[in-house]
């Protein structure tokens, strides 16, 4: 798994969480994919993650537009998305093709879990379709 958030602590807390949950996590601030130091394609390749949670966040306009740059990159073709956001009005335009869940926050543990592991399976299924 890979999680992009911007808050270390959130991110922290979430690797915890996923590895507890049986995953391999890697967990990085979002800024530093968008602003470097890490490119985005390196990272996807050295993680070979099976499902990357995004957190759409103030400004949520900016954070949406670099979710879709990111998801639209041929490194992340086939890999699903879970989005997370305070955002609960424009929760309706953070979906689609490549976002396999939506969970808007505050969220549970369990609730986050389950909705990691259903992206796994699901892009474990296209993946061996392919």
């Amino acid at each position: 798994m890979l999680v992009l958030n911007g808050s270390e602590d959130l991110i922290e807390a979430l690797e915890e969480v996923l590895d507890e949950a049986g995953f391999q996590t890697k967990g990085v601030r979002v800024q530093d994919v968008l602003r470097g130091p890490l490119d985005f394609a390196t990272l996807v390749r050295e993680t070979t993650p099976a499902v990357i949670v995004y957190d759409i966040s103030v400004p949520f306009d900016l954070s949406w537009y670099a979710f879709q740059k990111l998801a639209a990159t041929p490194a992340a073709a086939g890999i699903p998305f879970v989005l997370t956001t305070t955002n609960r009005e424009g929760a309706q335009e953070y979906t689609g093709p490549d976002v396999i869940e939506l969970l808007l926050k505050p969220y549970d543990i369990d609730q986050f879990t389950r909705a990691v592991s259903l992206a796994a399976k699901r892009g474990a299924v296209e993946a061996d379709a392919r």
